[in-house]
């Protein structure tokens, strides 16, 4: 399957988008891109607090216990990872972390906290070249975001740790999603937080919906199913749900999400803290902007830092495509170290190295068996602007020859109807 195009945009263009920010009213928001000058508040917001209804209200409670076969839960495989409730409008950067936090449990046996705010900090940042913006006067904290923007801003490096991983799974594909738990944790999806289609049921709290208004980011930490259909408010087609964290109530709390709830989207985050440096020039592979040439395409960027190279970023844009990697001196003339990789899902990479590479001033170049990600031009979404900044000298393009991506007429020689910007290649260094 090719790059999913109407999912990314999505991301982007219901970008006031997640109304766990500022978003559009029921009544207003159409099922693409939300008005850009009406900032409303969401149905959570004008409703009664997203909280669990107490004993004199909830239904009479029910005997349904559940068993081993079925049932996953990362909260009771490692019960040490807190989940925290989200301040204002960030449950997309909760979510987040929460999926960063489980994946570096899972992966290397210790524990992290990962402070969301600091992320917002970095991502909103206005003291930056390139990047997403809130425009002035846009509290960003309120504003809302997507599981996209953290991994185009964050797989540049956020203190000690960088993205080094993400996952863009078919939302509605169970059994990837039932792995991918198992294998690397907890999953940031798009949901319909509606709180009239939301239920109590002895001690479940239960979320089922045929609307599309997704307007809310959750964490999926299991499932269960057999999870009776008939507990939900509104009655499900079949049995089973989803285990959620919502960073919207006010205490550890998760509630069951039906199998039949169509999600948004599903994100998985890995973090690493093993690289002292990152060192990238994209602001990030935004819808659709990316370099198919005939056969294969080669992009590269020179990279003025001394180290060992240890292992090269970059986005795939497809379910699978083959690449090669080569390091060159930073004229291009002789190969240092060369190796082939598979990009076996959509989203973005960490390919280490077999062989670290000592080098100085270096080229690392990508050949991309269907299609070498950029940058892009600039973007306006609304509120918020994607602005990028390319200089010459820094990424190409193999043709003929090396071609300088900032180069007069370059998107006419590559057939493309956008300027490229930079390459989306990043080097991590030991």
């Amino acid at each position: 399957m090719k790059r999913q195009t109407l999912l990314l945009l999505l991301i982007f263009e219901l970008l006031a988008l997640n109304g766990c920010g500022a978003a559009q009213t029921e009544s207003s928001l159409p099922t693409t891109k939300a008005p850009a000058t009406e900032v409303a508040t969401t149905e959570q917001e004008t409703e009664s607090p997203t909280e669990a209804p107490t004993e004199a209200t909830a239904r009479p409670p029910m005997d349904y216990v559940h068993g081993e076969e079925g049932y996953f839960n990362l909260l009771e495989e490692y019960p040490e990872i807190e989940m925290k409730p989200q301040i204002g409008g960030t449950c997309w950067l909760f979510s987040a972390a929460n999926s960063m936090e489980t994946n570096y449990r899972m992966k290397t046996g210790k524990t992290i906290e990962i402070d969301p705010m600091k992320m917002l900090d970095q991502i909103y940042l206005d003291d930056k070249e390139e990047g997403f913006f809130v425009q002035e006067g846009v509290n960003g904290q309120d504003f809302g975001g997507s599981q996209w923007i953290v991994t185009m801003n964050l797989s540049n490096g956020f203190g000690d740790l960088v993205i080094d991983s993400t996952v863009v799974l078919d939302q509605n594909d169970r059994e990837a999603i039932k792995a991918t738990l198992h294998n690397r944790g907890s999953i940031s999806i798009g949901v319909n937080d509606t709180n009239r289609r939301k239920g109590w049921f002895g001690k479940y709290y239960t979320l089922n919906y045929e609307e599309g208004d997704f307007d809310h980011d959750v964490t999926i930490i299991g499932y269960d199913d057999h999870f009776p259909k008939e507990y939900f408010k509104l009655p499900a087609k079949e049995d089973g749900a989803w285990i959620a964290y919502n960073s919207a109530f006010s205490t550890d709390y998760y509630y069951y999400i039906s199998y039949c709830a169509p999600l948004e989207y599903a994100f998985s985050h890995s973090i690493s803290d093993q690289y002292s440096a990152v060192i990238g020039y994209d602001a990030g592979n935004e819808e659709d902007t990316y370099i198919s040439l005939d056969d294969a395409t080669t992009a590269a960027n020179i990279f003025h830092h001394a180290g060992t190279l240890a292992a090269v970023g970059t986005y795939n844009d497809f379910d699978e495509q083959s690449i090669t990697i080569e390091v060159y001196d930073s004229s291009f003339t002789n190969l240092l170290y060369s190796q082939e990789a598979v990009l076996d899902y959509l989203g973005y990479h960490t390919i280490v190295l077999d062989t670290p590479v000592e080098v100085g001033d270096c080229a690392v170049a990508i050949t991309y068996s269907k299609a070498a990600p950029v940058e892009g031009e600039n973007k306006n979404y609304g509120q918020l602007d994607y602005i990028t900044s390319a200089k010459s000298g820094v990424s190409f393009v193999k043709l003929d020859n090396w071609r300088d991506l900032t180069a007069d007429g370059i998107a006419d020689e590559l057939g493309i109807d956008f300027d490229p910007g930079n390459c989306c290649i990043k080097a991590l260094y030991q």
